[in-house]
């Protein structure tokens, strides 16, 4: 399954989410191996930790993004 975030480089990111949600930084993230975390940084962002350790800042919380798992009836996307 596959989780379709607005993720931003660290080096990109800004306080502003419209600012960050560009089609350059649209993805879909395997969500196999990923954790899903709260930022330390950021309050109001989350963290995905992909399996070679690499930190995506999404637009959204943690709990936006939990939700969004919990309310997929269906897979979100399969390859």
């Amino acid at each position: 399954m596959f989780l379709e975030v607005y993720a931003i480089p660290l080096n990109d990111y800004s306080e502003e989410a419209g600012v960050s949600i560009r089609p350059e930084n649209r993805r879909l993230v395997e969500t196999t191996g990923i954790r899903i975390r709260s930022s330390a940084q950021y309050a109001d962002r989350a963290e995905i930790v992909m399996p070679n350790k690499e930190i995506l800042i999404a637009v959204g919380s943690y709990d936006d993004l939990l939700q969004r798992l919990e309310n997929a009836s269906e897979p979100i996307a399969r390859a």
